[in-house]
């Protein structure tokens, strides 16, 4: 086993040249037999290569502690005993190594290039090594089987009904299954493409290093701490204890997140560090550092409650929910009032209908699929309609993805009793029936619900998916966010809310739960676009949160810092009422004390509701209502959202 890392690392080394103009090979790379590219080889291809000699094989010489009176330890011994290795490479080789996808600056590059050149983790191909991916059940045992040193057993022990004998992951997932490092799950796959959460991630660490001594189960000192399972509190515990977690957990471990590939970079060097005590990697270990949250709101949160319990009563809300953002991410919630009166208290994660802030979700979707190169923002959408979409007085101007994010389409808005069934909108688009402007002009903004719908139609046919797939494949199932377009499909039922409107019921709490989906296929309808969907303060305020933090959640870039600028970007000149239009999204300076503010507001059947955020200091508050007045204050946000924005941007400034 120590040969044939020796070998690895020696043979690695000698295909990169000086400068590391060369990326390492496709991801994953198999053990077995796929082909290699560029700087890859593959674990049987080192295996067969001649160890280096001479003054190459001095450079990767395993030193091991001297203690020539102690009995030999047995080879399935856990890490007691730290195996000292001699640096292979220098801390400027690992941040030599350069990745188009890894910029210099980015934390996680020193790492990454530490766990290529050890041989663990390979590139995406020649040029990527596609940091934000997340890692799969396979890829973690391969490179767990690389670390071990790649020993290939001639029997495959293997018998899952989803894992064929000669896949590239085989001899990899055979050693786990031997070594007892990995198990199956209960229905008898082994689930290779499936997502390592931290959880499960510690606890496959934990199996491989087999450490003598058990762990205190002290989880105590983060927030989350009893939400461990018991499965995995052991092996958490020895994880964050021997900070092998430090790049992706500051005081809340969020347990149930996947883990990306740059992350694993980190937490293999951080093992490293741990185990073999090499000195490269304790250095870049000793860097690795995610900062705990410092919450003003926590440190404030009487007065904050105190305020939001008296602001609500002034503007007589039956019930109120408020999440805060800070630096990024969620620090805190409030609850006032009553979900449905009598019966069942307020809390943060209770859902409601977030009304035209939904439009903000869509906006989410649309640059998803943009991302992913399923739409274009600026072409027709008869593209995807299969007709001819043009404004007959301006054809030249397509009326596009864009112009509808941002109200400039040209298509009339037309009332809630105008059909938002596909062959409905589909006619009104070919028959030329647009109103006398020019698309994507701001000069032609007009709110627009009903073209929100045909703009939710439109990414739902482009994508042949319905837009809470969209939502939950690229940000809900990550993010844990339980919310839908339609409030009788979130998961948890029971959080459902009834809405108050003028000190009666606005929706009844069985027509939330019976607000479910009734069409197909995707494209269908746009009823539920422009105000449908349904979530809690507590979610509302993560995807604030994801925005506020340029699409980054808990470490994990779920959208391209560069796609959420696109977002931001502010249409000229400035609407009538001093705001700015951007992509799904309002703008206003000097709002609520702040330089800029990003927010959307909604309202529907008594729900009175605002999102905002600073994008330069990340902070962003969240405010739900239900039965409380509408009135507005002097910005045009309703006036109960605004005094507690106001106080709250003001505590934690």
């Amino acid at each position: 086993m120590k040969k044939a890392v020796c070998i690895l690392a020696a043979c690695l080394l000698a295909l990169l040249p000086a400068g590391c103009s060369q990326a390492a090979g496709q991801a994953p790379q198999p053990v077995d037999s796929r082909e290699s590219t560029g700087a890859s080889l593959s674990m049987e291809a080192l295996a067969n290569m001649p160890p280096p000699a001479g003054e190459e094989a001095d450079r990767f010489a395993i030193v091991e502690p001297e203690t020539p009176d102690s009995p030999e330890k047995p080879e399935d011994a856990g890490t007691d005993e730290v195996i000292e290795i001699e640096p292979a490479f220098t801390l400027e080789d690992a941040l030599a190594l350069r990745f188009d996808d890894v910029p210099q600056e980015d934390p996680r590059a020193g790492s990454i290039g530490y766990a290529v050149l050890r041989g663990w983790l390979m590139g995406a191909d020649e040029a990527r090594f596609n940091p934000d991916g997340y890692v799969t059940r396979a890829e973690l045992v391969t490179a767990l089987h690389r670390m071990s040193g790649g020993e290939v057993s001639d029997t495959v022990l293997i018998a899952f009904s989803d894992t064929d004998t000669d896949s590239w992951y085989t001899h990899s997932v055979s050693w786990a299954i031997e070594t007892g490092i990995a198990q199956g799950e209960a229905d008898g796959t082994f689930d290779p493409d499936a997502r390592v959460t931290r959880e499960q991630l510690a606890v496959f660490l934990y199996r491989f290093a087999a450490p003598e001594t058990p762990p205190a189960d002290s989880l105590e000192a983060w927030q989350d701490g009893d939400a461990i399972p018991a499965y995995a509190r052991e092996g958490m515990a020895w994880a964050l204890e021997n900070r092998l977690f430090a790049g992706m957990v500051g005081d809340v471990i969020h347990p149930r997140l996947p883990v990306s590939r740059g992350q694993l970079a980190q937490v293999l060097t951080a093992l490293a560090a741990c185990r073999e005590e090499e000195p490269v990697a304790r250095e870049l270990s000793a860097a690795i550092h995610f900062p705990a949250a410092e919450s003003a709101s926590q440190a404030h949160h009487q007065e904050i409650q105190e305020k939001v319990d008296a602001t609500a009563a002034k503007y007589g809300a039956v019930g109120l929910q408020v999440a805060v953002i800070e630096d990024g991410r969620v620090t805190d919630t409030y609850a006032y009032g009553w979900a449905t009166k009598g019966t069942d208290r307020m809390t943060p994660d209770h859902k409601t209908r977030i009304a035209s802030i939904t439009k903000v979700g869509v906006g989410l979707a649309a640059m998803a699929l943009y991302e992913d190169g399923v739409i274009d923002l600026d072409g027709s959408i008869g593209t995807y309609w299969g007709v001819s979409v043009k404004n007959p007085y301006y054809p030249s101007d397509p009326v596009s993805i864009r112009a509808l994010l941002t109200h400039t389409s040209s298509i009339p808005a037309l009332g809630d009793d105008a059909s938002r069934a596909r062959w409905a909108v589909q006619d009104r688009l070919q028959s030329g029936g647009f109103s006398r402007v020019r698309p994507g002009a701001t000069s032609s903004w007009i709110y627009n619900n009903y073209a929100y719908g045909v703009l939710g139609q439109t990414l739902e046919i482009a994508s042949g998916k319905f837009l809470d797939d969209v939502m939950e494949e690229h940000f809900w199932e990550v993010m844990e966010i339980d919310g839908a377009f339609e409030s009788g499909n979130v998961k948890n039922k029971d959080l459902l809310c009834t809405v108050y409107q003028y000190g009666s019921v606005g929706r009844s709490l069985s027509a939330m739960r019976s607000n479910t989906r009734r069409y197909s296929p995707p494209g269908a309808t746009g009823a539920y676009f422009s105000g449908g969907m349904t979530m809690s303060a507590a979610d509302l305020g993560k995807m604030t949160a994801l925005l506020a933090n340029d699409g980054c959640y808990e470490g994990l870039q779920l959208l391209k810092a560069s796609t959420v600028e696109l977002m931001e970007q502010r249409c000229e000149p400035q609407l009538p009422d001093g705001s700015w239009q951007a992509l799904s999204l309002r703008s206003q300076d000097g709002l609520y004390g702040r330089d800029r503010l990003y927010y959307h507001t909604g309202s529907a059947y008594g729900v009175f509701n605002c999102m905002s955020y600073d994008p330069d200091t990340r902070d962003g508050v969240v405010v739900l209502t239900s039965g409380a007045s509408g009135a507005r204050d002097g910005q045009g946000i309703y006036a109960v959202c605004g005094e507690i924005s106001r106080y709250i941007y003001d505590t934690i400034a």
